[in-house]
């Protein structure tokens, strides 16, 4: 008996844009601060989030304000070793953040330009600083910064313990919409 191997994909997932000029997302980079606050579910839905885009085939960095002694073990303790590919933190850079520079470093690490990269943030300077860099972003709010201006994001999401939460597919999607939006834009 023949045996028929199927790809059990849908075609929607293997589906590229129409629109043939919009990049494709390598990498997604997150700012840290954040999350080392967040409460134990959002860490949960946040490491969900960090492993998805790895399987997922998305390039994951990460930036901080604080030094890398610090930083290192507490991103190793949240998400373990080998998924994060480049670590930024206040060391790394000369001017930090709200200068774009912190996000210039990790592209340039990366080897890749703004349009192939989206960052993740939950500040509103953060926010400024990664669209400063040319990012496609997606700001993760709290209570206290909901009602803040983040004009231009590729989404706002509340926490990132949310009815549609945060994947690989998803960011794929957002960060293709928004270059979608702004190729319209200057159309």
């Amino acid at each position: 008996m023949d045996t028929i191997v199927r790809n059990r994909s849908f075609w929607w997932d293997r589906a590229r844009c129409a629109y043939a000029d919009v990049p494709l997302l390598e990498a997604v980079i997150f700012d840290f601060d954040a999350p080392l606050a967040a409460t134990e579910q959002d860490a949960h839905m946040f490491r969900e989030l960090i492993w998805s885009l790895h399987c997922g085939g998305i390039r994951v960095a990460v930036t901080a304000a604080g030094p890398r002694a610090r930083i290192q073990p507490l991103v190793r303790e949240l998400i373990g070793d080998g998924v994060v590919e480049v670590m930024i933190t206040a060391e790394d850079v000369v001017r930090p953040k709200p200068d774009p520079e912190v996000y210039h470093r990790a592209l340039s690490e990366l080897g890749i330009g703004p349009a192939s990269a989206m960052a993740v943030e939950h500040s509103p300077s953060g926010f400024h600083t990664a669209r400063a860099a040319g990012l496609a972003t997606i700001a993760v709010t709290t209570h206290a910064i909901r009602s803040q201006d983040f004009a231009g994001a590729a989404a706002v999401q509340d926490r990132y313990d949310c009815a549609e939460p945060l994947s690989a597919h998803r960011c794929r999607r957002l960060h293709e919409r928004w270059w979608i939006h702004r190729a319209r834009l200057s159309a």
